[in-house]
């Protein structure tokens, strides 16, 4: 099947790296970007047919001719433009496939009158393979076709398919919830750090551990049983603990987690012009 990467730039890079992963031809991939240089690096390092906008204004159009899934990664304020020009040269069957912050199903289908519309929020780890994406469909996409996009975006990571209704929650829990766990090991460099460690050893030190306790994690996805299981009563680890909940910790993390889906809420909203 012949796929459309629109509007390509780091993150939907990353995703068609995963999509090329999974198993589909670059032969069968046309990919368009702004510039004729990142154009040319997806050709050269993807082996994809790529092609730049800013050489070729219908560089677009182009390319979703004959495509059966078209992945559109322009800018939320770009995206009304991109589906006026697109939408006549795509097949009558092609599925959209939207990586657009903020832009609701609802938003995508009047951008796309007519067509099954998928809306998937990916989050940074994607570029090395190891990310989460959430994946919400309209009731038009057949069952077939998100069974299809959820083997192909697995080359990306972990592909979570969801009601739109959970989006806020995937965007709190992953999509801004890595910077949650970058924000932490950035106290724990400065802390470290402040207690006398070189910096460069707090920092090196720090992401090892992470990268460890990540792995536990991958392998046994239970975070409390993990926790109480290197937590001795009256030790050091418990001391620590004690501190984070003394300072509310808990209550903390859920108003982050909120804070995220509500604004995603709030940019739907600001897309829909209201």
């Amino acid at each position: 099947m012949r796929i459309a990467f629109i509007g390509t730039g780091n993150m939907g890079g990353a995703l068609l790296e995963g999509v090329l992963a999974a198993g589909q031809s670059p032969d069968d991939v046309h990919a368009t970007a702004g510039s004729r240089s990142t154009a040319e690096d997806l050709a050269a390092r993807l082996g994809v047919h790529a092609h730049a906008v800013e050489e070729d204004p219908q560089a677009n159009e182009a390319a979703v001719r004959g495509a059966g899934l078209v992945f559109v990664g322009v800018k939320p304020w770009m995206l009304a433009d991109t589906a006026a020009a697109v939408a006549p040269a795509l097949e009558p069957d092609a599925v959209v496939v939207s990586m657009a912050a903020g832009v609701d199903l609802d938003t995508l289908a009047a951008l796309f009158p007519g067509r099954p519309v998928v809306r998937i929020m990916p989050n940074t780890p994607s570029s090395l393979g190891a990310g989460v994406i959430a994946l919400a469909a309209t009731a038009e996409v057949p069952a077939g076709t998100v069974e299809q996009l959820t083997s192909l975006l697995a080359g990306a990571g972990l592909v979570v398919p969801i009601a739109e209704a959970d989006m806020p929650t995937m965007i709190g829990a992953s999509a801004s919830g890595v910077a949650f766990f970058f924000q932490l090991a950035e106290h724990m460099v400065a802390a470290a750090a402040a207690q006398g460690l070189d910096e460069d050893t707090a920092r090196r030190v720090v992401a090892a551990t992470a990268a460890g306790a990540g792995r536990l994690l991958e392998q046994r996805p239970d975070p409390a049983g993990l926790r109480e299981a290197v937590t001795s009563r009256g030790g050091t680890t418990a001391a620590g603990l004690a501190s984070f909940e003394a300072a509310g910790l808990g209550e903390t993390v859920a108003r982050a987690v909120q804070a995220a889906g509500d604004r995603g809420l709030e940019m739907e909203a600001e897309n829909r012009g209201e």
